[in-house]
């Protein structure tokens, strides 16, 4: 009979847990997916209660030839909870990926712990050890993928914005563009791109249709243009160049007012908003606007 140390695998499931969260996180970070917390967190778990009931397993003797079967099968229920498969091209990917992050960072922390030319072995606790696991999953990620960066750039560029129009407002995310020169011929006003799906209750239905019958290089006839006078004195004609569309014509119009939120809400200077009636501005759907930096100037 020998002793059995239950605390070993208690700290040995907790770091089990938070390295799976973060490798899950990653892997749904670099293929765009949608990274639900409690999902993540569901999935990690079960990592972690592998991990304990695996310890228990070989201490009593329970361990079979067939492990390294369950231990995959685990690997991709852990997968399939965090992320929802749409096809089996869909898994097979995420699979790839989130094995490719886990032998890379599994293969860094080892070196990292245990270097080649390290004179002596060292008992590390496992909190070092968790340190260690994170520092080499960053490495990994950046290094691969750049992603460290990415997050970093993105927390500093994304503002959250506050519009009203008309008694009625909408929050959204916007990314600071410093190559968003857009203006309003008329006013000189910087123009604010928003999604145009982002202001439906907002704006009235005829305007985004006939923000739509512009994008896609229609003329509006009578019926189009029958809306209030109040949103005939708001609208605006913008002409706009990009990669791919040589010449286009974007909807705007004049808000109430837009406010930057912060600790504290700041109006920000009068600003005409164009409507964007093609794809996702942010892909995963992390800012719906693009915030031209000249507008900040004038934040009061």
């Amino acid at each position: 009979m020998r002793d059995v140390f239950i605390d070993d695998w208690l700290y040995g499931a907790l770091v089990s847990l938070v390295m799976n969260y973060l490798l899950l996180w990653a892997t749904g970070r670099i293929l765009s997916k949608s990274r639900a917390r409690g999902r993540l967190l569901v999935a990690a778990f079960f990592g972690s209660v592998y991990y304990f009931v695996l310890c228990l397993r070989m201490a009593i003797g329970a361990v079979g030839n067939y492990e390294l079967l369950v231990f995959i099968g685990t690997g991709i229920l852990m997968l399939v909870m965090a992320f929802p498969p749409r096809s089996v091209k869909d898994l097979l990917q995420t699979i790839g990926l989130f094995t490719l992050l886990l032998v890379l960072t599994s293969g860094v922390t080892y070196f990292l712990l245990y270097p080649p030319l390290f004179p002596a072995s060292v008992h590390y606790n496992p909190w070092q050890v968790v340190l260690v696991n994170i520092l080499s999953l960053l490495v990994v990620t950046e290094l691969g993928w750049g992603l460290v960066h990415q997050v970093l750039l993105e927390k500093e560029c994304l503002y959250t914005l506050r519009l009203s129009v008309n008694g009625h407002s909408r929050e959204f995310s916007a990314l600071l563009d410093t190559g968003n020169t857009l203006v309003d011929p008329l006013t000189k006003r910087p123009v604010l791109v928003v999604e145009s799906r982002v202001l439906q209750g907002v704006v009235p239905a005829e305007i985004l249709s006939l923000s739509e019958l512009l994008a896609e290089g229609g003329l509006p006839d009578n019926k189009a243009l029958a809306f209030g006078p109040d949103w005939i004195a708001r609208i605006r004609l913008i002409s706009y160049t990009s990669v791919g569309k040589q010449k286009g014509i974007l909807l705007g119009f004049r808000p109430d007012e837009v406010y930057l939120l912060d600790k504290e809400p700041k109006r920000l200077p009068p600003v005409v908003i164009g409507l964007y009636r093609f794809a996702k501005l942010g892909g995963e759907g992390k800012y719906q606007a693009l915030l031209p930096s000249t507008l900040l100037n004038g934040v009061y």
